[in-house]
């Protein structure tokens, strides 16, 4: 049965004997009592904490669950969390991220120390000092992935109770520069109504495989990999909706294969106007003669929409590729892939689509985040809220004598 040991303060070890030793050795763990239960004048309320607090050391310990604090460094504990919570919360793609940045930055810096002596005046000073190899700063975005990565390792050292304080807690999460931000600003991001136009007829300059996928990422939101994955029973044309549960990704081996989508919100059907799922339908008549037609078909039985030839999927950066060649040749402003997905909730917006709608439409796990990408001004929306001001042209006014 286990007990426990006032160390001073708010800390007590809480000790327990290890029945798979034939030694029985001690085994334990240093707790920290919550603040309002020892500021509590009640006795009973902190022996209440305290025994549940051993009850779960001895049962951790009694089932063989138990790694003492000090015997795990953060090299060897990177492996159990990979096993542990990223092979189960996260896509392979992902995880390989997660992976590369932590055997890249972190492992170099805390590889050999015990995870239970790193503390939060470390990982302040290694995000405050974090730079390229060639001394130049980190964009916001990649220190922030290093940043996720390193959280989520400490989190589940923190919820498997390896150690007794999260030092991440007191590390603030990267945030953007005013340089940054303004640079950003200066990006193109998403294509005005009058651009759209133009380019839904000079994408009729691609095959048809490429026109349809552009314009149907341009119109229905979708992410690279989702339209990659579609196969023609999830087009319906009844409903006039196309239904999106996968994706096309990396592995950690960087294959291609398919994958889950980002969300469980990001599953579900995707209703398209008329016109498209028309052109889909004829264009489905073609890949069927196409099929027929071809000798050495590889894509089994898969039915891809969108192929590179012979049924076999496309590599998810192959869109980007095409993408940007197409936008260099007709001579149009540069706006990465992703940006037809915004385009796609900038012209519900102008169109006076309400937050709600367009995430749903856009499949958002949040509303707050369609807030925040979707309520900067576009070209339509200030002009519209500029015209709204004409009646107050002086000339315009008519004052009593």
């Amino acid at each position: 049965m286990a007990w426990s040991e006032h160390l001073g303060g708010n800390k007590y070890k809480i000790v327990e004997r290890d029945p798979s030793k034939a030694s029985r050795p001690k085994r334990s763990v240093t707790v920290e009592m919550p603040g309002e239960i020892t500021r509590s004048k009640s006795e009973k309320k902190k022996e209440a904490w305290l025994s549940l607090e051993e009850a779960k050391w001895s049962e951790q310990v009694i089932s063989g669950k138990a790694v003492k604090q000090e015997d795990i460094t953060l090299l060897n504990f990177i492996p159990k969390w990979e096993k542990g919570y990223a092979a189960g919360n996260m896509g392979e793609y992902t995880q390989n991220v997660n992976l590369y940045n932590l055997n890249k930055y972190v492992v170099p810096e805390f590889g050999h120390l015990k995870i239970s002596k790193i503390t939060t005046l470390q990982l302040v000073t290694f995000f405050g000092e974090l730079k390229r190899e060639n001394g130049k700063e980190f964009a916001t975005n990649t220190k922030l992935n290093i940043y996720k990565a390193v959280k989520s390792v400490f989190d589940a050292a923190y919820e498997w109770e390896l150690i007794s304080k999260n030092p991440m807690d007191g590390v603030k999460r990267p945030r953007t520069s005013k340089k940054e931000k303004k640079a950003m600003r200066d990006v193109k991001k998403a294509f005005s109504s009058s651009e759209t136009e133009t380019i839904l007829l000079a994408l009729y300059d691609l095959p048809d495989r490429w026109r349809l996928y552009f314009t149907g990422s341009m119109l229905g939101g979708f992410r690279r990999g989702e339209l990659l994955a579609i196969e023609w029973p999830d087009v319906d044309y009844d409903r006039g909706a196309i239904w999106i549960d996968k994706q096309i990704t990396l592995n950690k081996e960087g294959q291609k294969v398919e994958g889950e989508v980002k969300t469980e919100e990001s599953e579900g059907w995707v209703a398209m106007p008329k016109w498209y799922m028309d052109q889909l339908k004829l264009y489905e008549k073609e890949w069927k003669k196409e099929k027929f037609q071809c000798k050495d078909w590889a894509g089994g039985n898969k039915s891809y929409v969108f192929h590179g030839g012979k049924g076999i999927m496309y590599f998810p950066t192959t869109p980007t590729t095409t993408w940007r060649k197409f936008l260099l040749k007709k001579n149009i402003p540069h706006v990465k892939l992703h940006g037809l997905r915004h385009t796609a909730g900038m012209l519900l917006r102008e169109s006076g689509a309400d937050l709600k709608t367009m995430q749903e439409r856009l499949r958002h796990t949040k509303i707050g985040t369609t807030a925040d990408i979707y309520t900067h001004s576009s070209e339509m929306i200030s002009r519209d809220a500029a015209d709204r001001l004409e009646v107050f042209d002086p000339k315009k006014l008519r004052f009593a004598p």
